[in-house]
């Protein structure tokens, strides 16, 4: 009887140690999973966005050749139709809205094999917008710059349009658009490259952008865009 009560009690001892161990488990699990999902819930850190990303891929598997002008930069030129206004030849549309300098020499490449007769440049904004230091703007867009060969393809660096505060909802002086076009026309001379100065054309009195060519302080409208054309035709 003696020994039915020991064997009684070891088994009951075990068995609320395999419970507790078994708890421990599940509990130690739980803590896992749940550490697991904060970490799938951290975003990752992405150099290029994904409109960036997008973009680039679609360019790249693009197969046109014979090319007659290609439009380089952010948003203002993402959103220009230039095909249309140059319908009697090959012109590709290589804007990317948020693009800075640095992006477009990530992906220039792409247009320098392509050995298109011209290429129109404009960027700049997005870096003054967040911040990037002159001295590195200038090194990315004298890189693009001199990545072309332009006994075959020639560069035209055009200068950063202007803002009109007064419409657009972030501060952007329109000093610190002088100070990096300044740059630009730099870089143009420096690299026997075309500078085309837009600013008379779209400059108000009070130095910001007229407010007839653009709907948001900073983007054209088709007005706009009617201007920016037609100075090229006139070169």
């Amino acid at each position: 009887m003696k020994k039915l009560r020991v064997l009684l009690t070891l088994s009951l001892s075990f068995n609320l140690i395999f419970v507790a161990f078994i708890g421990f488990v599940i509990f130690k699990k739980g803590q896992l999973n749940l550490f697991t999902n904060q970490l799938s819930d951290i975003p990752t850190v992405q150099e290029y966005p994904d409109y960036y990303l997008l973009k680039k891929d679609v360019f790249e598997s693009s197969d046109t050749t014979n090319i007659d002008k290609v439009f380089v930069g952010d948003s203002i030129s993402d959103y220009g139709d230039f095909p249309e206004y140059f319908s009697e030849e090959v012109v590709l549309n290589r804007g990317i809205s948020n693009d800075n300098a640095k992006g477009v020499l990530n992906r220039i490449d792409e247009v320098v094999n392509r050995n298109p007769k011209e290429v129109y440049i404009m960027i700049g904004i997005n870096d003054i917008l967040h911040g990037t230091d002159i001295i590195v703007f200038e090194e990315n867009v004298k890189s693009i710059v001199q990545a072309f060969d332009q006994s075959s393809s020639k560069v035209i660096v055009q200068s950063i349009l202007p803002v009109n505060n007064d419409i657009f909802k972030y501060e952007l002086p329109n000093d610190d658009v002088a100070k990096f076009n300044e740059v630009l026309k730099k870089i143009a001379q420096e690299n026997d490259t075309s500078y085309i100065d837009l600013h008379p054309y779209f400059i108000d009195e009070n130095g910001e952008l007229k407010k007839e060519y653009t709907f948001d302080g900073i983007h054209l409208n088709g007005n706009g865009y009617q201007v920016w054309i037609d100075v090229l035709a006139s070169r």
